[in-house]
C-alpha cells in the first residue's frame, strides 16, 4: 500500500491543550492531548511494524547462515 500524499508530513501545533493536525489537503483535526498521544503510540506502532513487513519481503543479502 502506496502513502498518499494528502496525510505525508502534516502540519501538528499545540494550543491550549488542543493539538490541532493539518493535513497537507487542508483536513484539519483538533484532537485532546491524551488522544494525540494515543494517535502517536498507535502510529509508531503501526510503522514499526510496516518496517517489519518491508524487510521480511526484502531479499536476504549476507545473511551468515548461507555462508
Amino acid at each position: 500500500m502506496k502513502a498518499d500524499l494528502c496525510t505525508m508530513a502534516p502540519a501538528v501545533s499545540a494550543d491550549e491543550g488542543v493539538v490541532t493536525v493539518l493535513s497537507r489537503c487542508g483536513a484539519s483535526y483538533n484532537l485532546t492531548a491524551e488522544a494525540a498521544m494515543r494517535l502517536s503510540e498507535e502510529l509508531v506502532r503501526s510503522a514499526a511494524r510496516a518496517r517489519g513487513q518491508q524487510r521480511m519481503s526484502e531479499p536476504r543479502t549476507g545473511d551468515a547462515r548461507s555462508r
